[in-house]
């Protein structure tokens, strides 16, 4: 049984989520009703009051596999049944479908008569020859909350290619799997800026696309000059995580499979960057972690077993595999690992990043001989070199966190000013 927002105000104990992918298997076996306080979309507003100024606009969708209605309809299904001009398609890394291989590049295609134009292969960014085929943009794509996460780089992309073209777009809005409360990780430096990470913004950063939309044109991010319209959810609020909305989870890309692998990549995803497995080829990718040479024991109890993080730690071995479209060759690729599985049982306490600091810190110190820095992948990762910094011991962890809560303080206030939910 899942607890929602009302529900852990009013009993706090630890518990189980039932299984995110369960929602969407009944959903799909026609099981799964929506409820009736749900979360309603912004593609669902769009669809539904529909504006007369685009009626007979020429729309550029730049959407993906996550771009459905939560009553079954993509997107772009639901625009067609109404007749409405779709002249091009853009999608983002993965691809239309969301099948591909995170960094695999992916070519043009097309959907019946309709162009599809890869915005992770030849280019990033829809060109002018492309932008001369719409009169609007209209983006909706579910993100997860994380900086190093590139749709939202997309959706940066997207806003500037609509401004010089003198274009408006369209935002669709959708909840922040990662919730809208807290705020974790330390700005994107400017020499780090990549197309992993493009706006100086914290790791997490508790805006939903639309607000974050906002913010990139406030802060002149964009062209000040860009005519944005973004289109509002109604009845979310920022305390809530996925299982509060209502809503079927439909994997936003191939390793991202459950709400709470959402919830815990803003962390994990920063393990990529050390001689760790970070669950890749596994069922359980970012929720647990491990290498040949790891002590679990040791580990969780240096980490008190996660119970001060909102979490429980459990020890188990485990061998990754090649997972076609999913990781082909993962870390450790079909040696056994000893390793540690997370269960978030605290949501609202817990803090992805900072526990990953902490393993990071009890790594370096238990074994300090086997963690090995990608230190490039790692500093585009974190947004700056900081933390491969206190890794090679020329800075102090009290001194690393203290940069760090500074720069989340930061952004707390300035973020507020875009806010469209309380």
């Amino acid at each position: 049984m899942r607890r929602t927002f009302l529900q852990r105000k009013r009993n706090p104990k630890p518990f189980l989520i039932l299984a995110s992918m369960s929602f969407l298997c009944l959903l799909l076996q026609g099981n799964f009703s929506l409820s009736q306080n749900r979360v309603i979309l912004g593609n669902e507003r769009f669809v539904n009051e529909f504006p007369d100024s685009l009626k007979k606009a020429r729309l550029g969708l730049v959407v993906n596999h996550t771009s459905s209605l939560p009553q079954g309809p993509s997107l772009l299904q639901a625009l067609l049944e109404k007749d409405l001009p779709v002249a091009a398609v853009f999608s983002p890394e993965h691809g239309f479908r969301g099948l591909q291989e995170a960094g695999e590049r992916i070519k043009n295609s097309r959907i019946q008569e309709i162009p599809v134009y890869s915005l992770y292969g030849e280019t990033k960014k829809p060109t002018p020859q492309q932008m001369e085929t719409v009169d609007a943009l209209v983006y909706d794509i579910q993100d997860v909350g994380t900086r190093f996460y590139t749709y939202i780089t997309t959706l940066k992309y997207t806003l500037e290619a609509a401004a010089e073209a003198q274009k408006p777009v369209y935002v669709l809005d959708r909840p922040n799997p990662a919730g809208g409360t807290l705020v974790e990780g330390p700005l994107l430096h400017p020499e780090y800026r990549s197309f992993i990470g493009a706006c100086p913004i914290p790791i997490r950063y508790g805006l939903t696309c639309g607000e974050l939309a906002q913010m990139m044109k406030g802060e002149g991010w964009v062209p000040e000059s860009l005519a944005l319209h973004v289109i509002p959810m109604e009845n979310w609020k920022r305390e809530y995580f996925w299982e509060d909305t209502g809503l079927p989870w439909i994997p936003t890309s191939p390793n991202i499979p459950t709400p709470d692998t959402a919830l815990i990549y803003p962390g994990t995803g920063l393990l990529g960057g050390l001689t760790l497995n970070q669950g890749l080829g596994t069922s359980h990718p970012f929720l647990q972690f491990g290498a040949p040479w790891l002590n679990p024991n040791k580990v969780m109890e240096k980490l008190d077993g996660g119970k001060k993080y909102g979490i429980q730690l459990t020890p188990l071995n485990y061998t990754p595999r090649s997972l076609p479209g999913k990781t082909l060759h993962p870390p450790y690729e079909n040696r056994t690992c000893r390793g540690i599985r997370v269960h978030i049982r605290e949501k609202e306490k817990f803090r992805s990043l900072h526990f990953t600091l902490h393993l990071i810190k009890t790594l370096k110190e238990n074994h300090p001989q086997k963690i090995r820095l990608h230190e490039k992948n790692l500093n585009l990762l974190f947004g700056s070199n900081r933390l491969s910094e206190y890794i090679k011991g020329t800075i102090t962890f009290n001194k690393f966190l203290k940069e760090i809560k500074k720069e989340e303080k930061e952004f707390q206030n300035l973020r507020q000013k875009y806010f469209l939910y309380e």
